[in-house]
């Protein structure tokens, strides 16, 4: 029989609220202000939907690991899908406006999408040369990502809000918005812990409920559905003896405090500019998900010589470096341009 681990739980769920409480009183380039009530009325709305929509997403990731396992680059296929999508749909609607434009739109859409997908499809199979590919593919998604983003903003007609939404958006978000989907999360968190038996649990019935909470939190915050991913993992390992009810309840109030900072922190760092949240969502997936399809190669197809073990570290040491960089590139132009 599981036992749950008090402290490693507890410790979870007090580093959430600390996190989301952060999130909610911090100013921009200030730090903490007095005025709480100002802040959580500038910050409030956005992070409400946030939250909501990480806590969504993170039991559609917990669900989907109770009953089918850790699939790292099934998870990879949900950023790739949606970081082509936005950059293939707004490369054929460049230069087109009104129906032309949205119709050019959806076709580099599904064919930016497809070709993504295929790709990480193809990255799936158990050799270990593969997480090479992996890591390319992680850096052209970012960059697609970033320049898609960074571009669409220039467009006032309906391109725009779509490209938004495939990248992440909570600009719409608000405190009846945010209610209404924790609301939804939490009628399924419920479904899910009697679903979740000590005796039995029911595979179909879990795999009904991941999907509804994956859609979920996809329409409120877009197809960003590998964050939800890497939340369940961080708890699984904090908390490995945790039984399914307590991993599930877990990882919904540590998505929540997820996204929350997902969204939150590079605003802050740049006075309030809203970044696409698959642009920092990337730069925090590239290491995490690398260590994790490495050791999955591993247990699958075996070691590498020590040496291409060795650069394989490097290069996962290298990416994140870069990642970091990057992100501080992006901190010093956005905010000496606001």
């Amino acid at each position: 029989m599981e036992r749950n681990p008090p402290a490693a739980i507890l410790a979870i769920w007090l580093a959430s609220t600390a996190v989301i409480a952060a999130c909610a009183f911090s100013a921009f380039r200030v730090g903490f202000a007095e005025d709480a009530a100002l802040l959580l009325s500038v910050n409030g709305p956005r992070l409400a939907l946030a939250g909501a929509a990480g806590a969504a997403l993170a039991l559609a990731g917990a669900l989907r690991q109770v009953v089918g396992g850790e699939r790292p680059l099934r998870e990879l296929g949900m950023l790739g899908i949606s970081s082509g999508a936005a950059g293939g749909g707004f490369l054929l609607a460049a230069g087109r406006s009104g129906t032309a434009g949205l119709a050019s739109f959806v076709a580099g859409a599904v064919l930016g999408a497809t070709l993504f997908w295929a790709l990480t499809r193809v990255l799936e199979r158990p050799q270990r040369w593969t997480n090479l590919g992996v890591a390319a593919a992680l850096a052209a998604m970012g960059t697609v990502a970033a320049l898609a983003g960074t571009y669409a903003r220039a467009r006032t007609d309906a391109v725009a809000p779509a490209v938004a939404w495939l990248l992440g958006d909570l600009s719409h978000g608000s405190f009846a918005a945010g209610a209404l989907v924790l609301f939804a999360t939490l009628a399924l968190l419920v479904l899910a812990s009697r679903a979740l038996s000590h005796d039995h649990t029911d595979p179909r019935r879990v795999t009904a409920l991941s999907l509804l909470a994956l859609g979920l939190g996809i329409g409120a915050a877009g197809p960003l559905a590998f964050v939800g991913s890497l939340v369940p993992r961080a708890v699984r390992g904090l908390a490995p003896t945790a039984s399914a009810r307590a991993f599930a309840t877990t990882s919904v109030a540590a998505g929540a405090a997820t996204v929350a900072a997902i969204d939150h922190v590079p605003r802050l760092l740049v006075g309030g500019y809203a970044l696409p949240f698959n642009v920092a969502a990337t730069m925090l997936a590239v290491p995490i998900f690398l260590a994790w399809n490495r050791q999955r190669l591993r247990r699958e197809a075996g070691p590498l010589h020590p040496l291409l073990e060795a650069g394989e570290i490097l290069l996962i040491a290298g990416l994140t470096l870069a990642a970091v960089a990057l992100a501080a590139l992006l901190t010093t132009v956005v905010r000496a341009a606001t």
